[in-house]
């Protein structure tokens, strides 16, 4: 039994450059994703010896929005960050850049740049140090890319532009 497979070198060819439209594609969008932080993930508050019972509302608060923000539930992250955030200003608890910055992601995974960006500049000034907050790509490029007073060495992406910040 024989079997003729017959290929065209147009069809072949057409293959081809679907693949390679394919992979291109793949590719940036991936470099999209991680130059603009999508390996940035909320940070758990850290452990203070003798803390109160306020401290450990604000960690239960932070910890629930860091259980919904791994499941992509950035809403649910965003109304768990800002309770938080509310009692640690009331309270004027250190963990104050660690919440900003934690909220900021949510705001941004939910695609509400604009509004997240001023929790970024929160989150830089209450970061007490914390490189993570500090280093952050993504706050670089929410400062930069939505303050035209700023010079931006890389600009946002398209999809993060807003009317009038160019």
């Amino acid at each position: 039994m024989k079997t003729n497979v017959c290929f065209t070198t147009n069809n072949v060819f057409h293959t081809g450059i679907q693949y390679l439209v394919v992979i291109s594609f793949m590719i940036v969008i991936s470099s999209q994703a991680t130059a603009w932080g999508s390996n940035e993930f909320p940070l758990n508050l850290p452990k203070v010896e003798g803390s109160k019972s306020f401290d450990m509302e604000i960690d239960q608060f932070n910890n629930a929005g860091i259980k919904h923000f791994q499941n992509e539930s950035f809403i649910e992250a965003e109304r768990n960050f800002r309770k938080g955030l509310n009692l640690a200003r009331q309270l004027r608890d250190p963990s104050l850049g660690i919440l900003n910055y934690n909220l900021a992601l949510s705001l941004h995974k939910s695609g509400r740049h604009e509004t997240a960006t001023p929790y970024f500049t929160e989150a830089r000034k209450y970061a007490r140090g914390n490189k993570v907050i500090l280093d952050s790509a993504l706050l670089k490029k929410h400062e930069c890319g939505f303050n035209p007073s700023i010079e931006c060495k890389n600009l946002p992406s398209a999809d993060m532009t807003i009317e009038g910040s160019n």
